[in-house]
């Protein structure tokens, strides 16, 4: 009975390692990992499944010596009963029910229920982020600004003066600044939203095109809702959202969360004390959510440019 009790904990504990690492595997290898992590978490993703097989594959090792042998389910090399001391697991069913569930439900779950993004709903809990963290409050003290160095235009690097904190984006906003038409693509969606909210007097009448979902919250116009996009730093644990109010006289036919493409002109607004962007909307066309529709910081961006 010892015997089948031992074996049993080594092909459960086996069992459950290698499903664990199967589905790490089928969500890296399917690109679903992302809708879970940001992609530079996905290395170390990819070495803890490495070590789940591995692990695994030592409990299944276990589990056929003890099926060929049975004085190896005691894995541990001496008498279990020794001065009163004992390396077999638990046999209360109720303990090893609760334990062995606290691994196999979620491994249940994640193998069956489908993986899917999260959208404005969540929005409604966190509250949209119009500003992309870097607004300057309506009527607030001026900072000391500096200059930007380097070789670029004197008169951008006057234009785009800022203080020592805003440096990067000041860089990236010249960047934006000398563009025909700003895209908000996926790749530095955050870091465009914060240096044209950074600079919002810079980029008025500029043509912009965005895609993202309907979201609308309180103390927006009837003309207006929020063109939005859910940010990741790390995991889904953090996701935020992030968008840009637009104007259209025919805003109210668009429902909520649903996805839209627009291109319109840069204009400026005030809401909850922050001066942002806005879009005045020239085209509008719906569009499909992405598989991944989320957005992540880049935070080696003005290296980059």
């Amino acid at each position: 009975m010892k015997y089948q009790w031992n074996l049993l904990h080594h092909g459960l504990k086996a069992l459950i390692m290698t499903g664990f690492s199967a589905l790490i595997l089928y969500l890296v290898f399917t690109g679903n990992i992302l809708l879970y992590i940001a992609p530079h978490l996905i290395i170390y993703v990819d070495i803890a499944s490495v070590g789940l097989l591995i692990m695994a594959g030592f409990q299944w090792y276990l589990t056929v010596m003890s099926i060929r042998n049975p004085a190896a389910a005691c894995d541990c090399g001496h008498d279990h009963d020794h001065d009163g001391h004992t390396h077999e697991p638990p046999r209360s069913l109720l303990k090893n029910v609760i334990i062995y569930g606290l691994f196999v439900l979620p491994l249940v779950f994640g193998g069956l229920l489908p993986n899917t993004a999260l959208a404005g709903s969540l929005a409604k809990n966190k509250g949209m982020n119009l500003g992309g963290g870097g607004a300057a409050a309506a009527g607030g003290a001026p900072a000391e600004l500096v200059e930007l160095d380097g070789d670029a235009d004197p008169a951008l690097k006057q234009l785009f003066k800022t203080d020592v904190y805003n440096k990067d984006y000041a860089k990236l906003g010249i960047l934006l600044y000398q563009q025909d038409v700003i895209e908000m693509k996926d790749e530095w969606f955050i870091e465009k939203l914060q240096a044209m909210n950074t600079f919002v007097d810079n980029f008025q009448d500029r043509t912009i095109t965005i895609s993202g979902f309907v979201y609308r919250q309180k103390g927006l116009a009837g003309n207006q809702f929020i063109v939005g996009r859910m940010a990741m730093t790390h995991c889904i644990a953090d996701i935020s959202p992030y968008g840009i109010i637009a104007e259209s006289a025919d805003a109210a036919k668009y429902k909520d969360d649903s996805w839209i493409s627009i291109t319109g002109t840069i204009g400026q607004t005030v809401f909850d004390g922050l001066k942002v962007i806005k879009i005045n909307i020239d085209s509008i066309k719906p569009a499909a959510a992405p598989e991944v529709p989320y957005v992540y910081p880049d935070w080696d961006f003005a290296s980059k440019i």
